[in-house]
């Protein structure tokens, strides 16, 4: 049985409600324990709204807000589901921490080719990658035999991106499959990050490959981070 305190969910309409379905799906079979589901959203009126479960609660607000002033208050052990069409909200908010811990940042362009079948710059200036070049559905468990080829699934991009190569310094947010179709990031890794990005001793500037990515698909974005003073935001208990 797996056990998450609780989950943030990215999103309040058809994606966010169907994760919240599954994961309260996933706690009446049995297979999880956990005692809360917040869904952040800026529509008040939004799919999740009209959920009656006493677990989920419906926080009312922009993403990156609420990123930045209640992220903190999560615990290690709480997972976020993120929303697999929102901008690349982890980068974001990690560019924002450093700022707030006095380092300077700059987006670097799009990173280095990865060389996996499908590679395509984003008009926000990241680069999405993937292994497939067919359409696969949101909901992918990514099992060891992939649907679409019948065959072994015997790659792993996290794993690529996570050993790196000379033109950058990887920082990778796993979103893998948990359970029923939901796939998520652990927080513990999540405040990791933060916290290696803003106490690394940076210098002149330190290029970072920022990640978010399953064992087939990835959102990348190249930043650089400069010295500066500041204070590095406390990491949570």
């Amino acid at each position: 049985m797996i056990e998450v305190p609780a989950f943030v969910v990215i999103g309040g309409a058809d994606a966010g409600i169907f994760y919240v379905r599954q994961l309260l799906r996933a706690i009446a079979a049995g297979r999880l324990v956990s005692r809360r589901i917040l869904v952040i959203d800026r529509d008040p009126g939004c799919a999740v709204a009209g959920e009656r479960d006493p677990r989920v609660r419906l926080e009312v607000a922009d993403w990156g807000a609420w990123l930045d002033d209640r992220l903190d208050q999560m615990a290690a052990a709480d997972h976020l589901v993120p929303y697999h069409w929102a901008p690349h909200l982890l980068v974001e908010w990690l560019e924002r921490q450093a700022r707030r811990a006095g380092r300077s940042v700059e987006r670097g362009g799009p990173p280095a080719s990865v060389g996996v079948p499908m590679e395509r710059a984003t008009a926000g200036g990241d680069l999405a990658l993937s292994y497939a070049t067919w359409l696969c559905p949101p909901t992918c468990i990514e099992p060891a035999l992939c649907p679409h080829t019948r065959g072994p699934k015997d790659w792993s991009l996290c794993g690529d991106l996570e050993r790196g190569d000379a033109s950058a310094t990887p920082i990778v947010f796993r979103c893998l499959h948990l359970v029923y179709g939901v796939g998520t990031i652990p927080l513990r890794d999540v405040f990791a990050a933060r916290d290696r990005l803003v106490s690394a001793p940076a210098g002149d500037g330190v290029r970072y490959r920022v990640a978010t990515a399953s064992h087939c698909h990835a959102l990348a974005t190249a930043i650089t981070v400069r010295s500066g003073a500041g204070r590095v935001p406390p990491a949570p208990a």
